[in-house]
């Protein structure tokens, strides 16, 4: 707190100074303001240019720059930083983590199959965990959860029956009507000794009040905010977010998925009278690498990331070693974020779809793929692939829903079907390829869910949740509408301008 006083307090100095002597000069503040704007303009140009990023997202912030440029430069500022200046201002954060992921494998909480899955999915499996992911885990039951009712009603259960300790992790927490029930839930294990961790993220859940969280912080839950808005590193931080969704109760139970909290998610808002969704209920030993997330992202937001919190964590009370025997399949959970080496998510993702040999199914409520996912997907159905896209038929933004539908068209003209659910919005995150391999998680198959959240998903082999997962598909397409290639090609020209626009600016979505 003394820091972010002591720098607040610089930064009103360097501004009264600046306003003394714009006032005691000959030269007026627009005078300066003109001379000043095009000369920054240029060099954050310049800076855009030599960082090398993806030529669409270098001329998409070419353009903005150049037809808004104050608009351009405050749009730069908050938004247009790139990740290795992210990663420059968490690499100490970073190399801490990966010491906790060091000091959990020397605790022998690291995962072995004890039995084999198929060549394809042992393949996937070592690629994937090359990439980036968790170790695949077995003795691991997992169970679909469609829509809110459902998921909710198995996280509360979950909660009232915790003994030792439960963590919740959320980009949109509401205080409305669900948010309150799940609190007062909270509040009640706490006071009855239950160690409850509560970690929202600052954007996402920026109308939490105080009054809202306070009974909380009274009974002695921990109430963390994950890069506060009003934090002193705002330019560092408000693009980059923490997306994920993550309960673990007890370090025997998890749950993860589209879901965040609030009325809308169980179809009671008027914009969204039909919210469809799915999360992904986990027990056995993939909670290893659930929980191991948690606590990363938890101690980040707590400053706390050091040898003596971790070792506070290093017993069987969170890390339970007992699996699901009777369980079928296996779990790779796999994470990602700005800090992070690579794109671990969209790279398991790319890995899981260009090994389809029959069918890629893709949900996803916001589709704006980079071009490698843009192509291997046209290329897998010309291939004879069946690549179909699950979308949503009532969307929650004019601009994405736009620059989404900007790729539509080299897709149908390579024969991928796109189903727009009917009066629906479509909030799940799931591909399935070969009614043999899920992914269900947090990411939207967006650029920003791969290159700047933070986010997680859970990949499924040989499970029965997956063809759980293809029942809701089908279910899905009986209630969409299917974008025909003829029906696409009639909408308006203005229609088309509109989408040729936000497909430009896409990559800063």
């Amino acid at each position: 707190m003394k820091n972010r006083v002591a720098q607040l307090l610089f930064v009103i100095s360097i501004a009264a100074i600046i306003l003394i002597v714009l006032n005691k000069s000959v030269i007026s503040f627009y005078t300066l303001i003109g001379f000043i704007m095009p000369i920054t303009i240029i060099g954050i140009a310049f800076i855009i240019f030599i960082e090398n990023r993806s030529p669409q997202s270098t001329l998409a912030w070419f353009l903005i720059l150049a037809i808004l440029p104050g608009i351009g430069l405050l749009l730069y500022l908050l938004f247009g930083r790139s990740r290795w200046r992210r990663k420059k201002h968490l690499r100490r954060s970073e190399e801490q983590r990966m010491l906790f992921r060091e000091i959990l494998a020397g605790k022998s909480f690291h995962l072995e199959m004890s039995s084999p899955l198929n060549e394809r999915s042992t393949y996937l499996t070592h690629v994937i965990q090359k990439f980036g992911g968790g170790p695949v885990a077995n003795e691991t039951a997992t169970k679909l959860l469609t829509n809110g009712d459902e998921t909710f009603t198995e996280i509360i259960q979950a909660i009232e029956n915790a003994t030792h300790h439960i963590h919740i992790q959320y980009y949109i927490y509401r205080s409305d009507e669900i948010g309150t029930e799940i609190r007062d839930a909270l509040i009640k294990k706490a006071k009855s000794g239950v160690i409850v961790r509560f970690l929202y993220d600052g954007l996402g859940s920026n109308k939490l009040r105080r009054s809202f969280l306070q009974p909380m912080k009274d009974v002695g839950i921990e109430v963390v905010e994950f890069d506060s808005i009003l934090s002193p590193w705002l330019l560092e931080t408000v693009n980059y977010r923490n997306h994920r969704k993550i309960v673990i109760v007890d370090g025997t139970i998890g749950f993860t998925g589209g879901l965040n909290v609030g009325d809308e998610y169980l179809s009671r808002s008027k914009k969204f009278p039909i919210w469809r969704d799915s999360h992904l209920k986990i027990e056995g030993k993939a909670l290893y690498k659930l929980q191991a997330i948690f606590l990363e992202d938890f101690l980040y937001a707590t400053s706390s990331l050091n040898t003596e919190s971790w070792n506070h964590f290093m017993d069987s009370t969170y890390f339970p070693s007992q699996g699901i025997h009777q369980a079928e399949g296996a779990v790779q959970i796999v994470a990602s974020g700005p800090s992070s080496d690579d794109t671990n998510i969209r790279n398991a993702l790319l890995k899981m779809m260009s090994s389809a040999k029959k069918s890629i199914w893709i949900a996803t409520p916001y589709f704006i793929p980079d071009q490698e996912t843009l192509t291997l997907l046209r290329l897998s159905a010309l291939s004879g692939v069946d690549v179909r896209i699950l979308y949503p038929g009532k969307g929650d933004s004019i601009i994405s829903d736009q620059a989404s539908q900007s790729y539509f068209t080299p897709l149908l003209k390579a024969g991928v079907s796109i189903y727009r659910l009917k009066d629906a919005f479509m909030h799940a995150k799931i591909v399935l390829v070969d009614d043999e391999v899920a992914s269900i998680g947090t990411a939207n198959m967006d650029i920003r869910s791969f290159e700047l959240n933070y986010e997680i998903i859970a990949v499924l082999y040989e499970s029965n949740t997956v063809l759980n997962i293809k029942n809701d598909f089908e279910q899905d397409f009986k209630d969409s509408i299917e974008i025909t290639w003829a029906s696409f090609q009639k909408r308006s020209i203005q229609k088309r301008m509109l989408e040729s626009l936000t497909r430009l600016i896409s990559p800063l979505l």
